[in-house]
């Protein structure tokens, strides 16, 4: 059987895919029949380690009859997960019933301490693992937009849509491994025993969201993020993967052109772009260009959606070398914090009309109008948005929690950075910044040991800055 993942090193931060299994009923099983119970387990547990090994997984950790491992790649985790559940249901059980074990998946990053994982992504794979059935698989959207097109021919992810797991504060959009041989009353996949499934039936009793389609970005864009984040990429080898979309090699050249950057000399190949801005600042450029073409709408001005994001951005940048953060990092998250708006102005026909009237007749915050209005806020649905774009999970992170950066764990920080750059961004384009949004500010200074002479002088860098930003703007319209 494998051990903990051996490349990993303890301490450290890794992005893994995890899957998790139990034996549905097992309690009751060894309470009736334990010494057919011992044999089952036995061969249980030879079944589940040989479907591991095959499929390089890594067993990190044994609880009773349950099984937690580690995969480096999800389609990896996805055919473990397949093998166990078709070797289960071909067994001849001892027990008067046959075993049926529940699995789930889930991806993301988790600290690696004394052989043991933790965090968020952990806590997450367990709640799911919790509303599954025996003989079921469970993914979620961030397991699920990693497998691509590696399923076998026969197999297929079934879209469950968006449940509340308890315990969690946002949603997960949760997908079933459909097989041949899956037991006919688990193809009855509408609901999920203790999930609330997230009907998109709001409080004002309009139908607001239909989340389960979401836009892809570009095919280039996803491709360039892929070779950004690799490693073993350089400019040169981004270059070649975003020259097959001219419309896009054009408007990453007018931004970095332009004079928000401000150059002095010309910058004429998305190389030089690479090299001169970096690969973060350019990821940033990429992502908004893409979301930009993708989420044309009528139902948002884009023109201004795009003034804040960029606006957010620039402060974010600014204020970020004063709390230890990478300002490369702060702009992209700031340009991406409010990606689940467009995703509403896109999806929710005239309801989400609803919620910006709200805002401008009462002057409650965006949070509050959704909250009152919808079923859920732009932070989860942005959230659900950015895993299945397989986005880096600090960015993630931020589009989550910018307005409650408390719950962000390790990223806390950083998402506090993003969400008083947003405060700072809407009180520049208003000229004071609403009651409703003046506790919010308060927290994010609070936490990043900030004062008001740091509001006031990123209040200042925006209103300077409005010529640069109009630039950005314009030039991936």
């Amino acid at each position: 059987m494998a051990v903990a993942n051996a490349t990993a090193v303890d301490g450290t931060l890794v992005t893994l895919t995890f899957l998790f299994t139990d034996i549905e009923g097992s309690t009751a099983l060894w309470e009736e029949e334990p010494e057919r119970m011992r044999v089952a387990l036995q061969r249980h547990n030879n079944l589940l380690a040989g479907a591991v090994e095959r499929h390089r997984g890594c067993v990190f950790k044994t609880v009773g009859d349950a099984f937690c491992v580690t995969f480096d790649h999800a389609a990896d985790a996805i055919a473990a997960a397949l093998q166990m559940q078709r070797s289960l249901a071909a067994e001849t059980w001892p027990t008067r019933t046959p075993l049926r074990v529940r699995v789930a998946l889930h991806t993301g990053p988790a600290h690696l301490s004394a052989g043991d994982y933790f965090g968020t992504t952990v806590n997450r794979c367990a709640r799911l693992l919790a509303v599954a059935r025996g003989g079921q698989t469970l993914l979620s959207s961030a397991t699920e937009s990693g497998v691509g097109d590696a399923l076998p021919a026969g197999v297929s992810l079934h879209d469950l849509g968006l449940h509340r797991l308890r315990d969690l504060p946002h949603p997960i959009h949760v997908f079933q491994l459909i097989h041949p041989g899956l037991a006919p009353g688990l193809l009855q996949t509408q609901e999920l025993a203790g999930a609330s499934k997230l009907t998109g039936q709001p409080l004002a009793r309009f139908n607001p969201l239909e989340l389960f389609e979401v836009p892809t970005l570009p095919t280039v864009v996803m491709q360039a993020l892929g070779a950004m984040q690799d490693p073993n990429s350089d400019a040169t080898s981004v270059q070649k993967v975003i020259a097959r979309d001219p419309a896009i090699s054009a408007k990453i050249l007018r931004v970095a052109n332009s004079a928000y950057f401000g150059f002095a000399r010309r910058v004429s190949t998305i190389a030089d772009a690479v090299r001169i801005l970096g690969f973060n600042n350019v990821q940033g450029m990429i992502i908004g260009i893409g979301a930009f073409d993708t989420f044309r709408t009528e139902r948002l001005n884009l023109g201004d959606f795009w003034r804040h994001s960029i606006a957010t951005a620039s402060a974010a940048r600014m204020l970020a070398p004063r709390v230890n953060c990478r300002p490369d990092e702060a702009l992209t998250a700031g340009i991406l914090h409010d990606i689940g708006k467009l995703i509403f102005a896109m999806q929710a026909d005239a309801g989400y009309q609803r919620v910006l009237d709200l805002e401008r007749e009462t002057g409650a915050s965006s949070l509050q109008a959704e909250r009152t209005l919808l079923e859920f806020t732009h932070p989860e649905v942005g959230e659900t948005v950015a895993e299945r774009w397989n986005l880096p999970a600090r960015y993630v992170a931020a589009i989550a929690h910018h307005h409650e950066p408390a719950a962000a764990g390790d990223e806390s920080r950083f998402c506090a950075l993003i969400g008083l750059a947003n405060q700072a961004a809407h009180a520049a384009a208003s000229g004071r910044l609403e009651p409703a949004r003046e506790a919010e500010r308060d927290a994010h200074l609070a936490l990043l040991q900030l004062g008001a002479a740091d509001w006031d002088e990123c209040l200042a860098h925006i209103a300077e800055s409005g010529p640069e930003i109009d630039a950005f703007v314009g030039a991936i319209r």
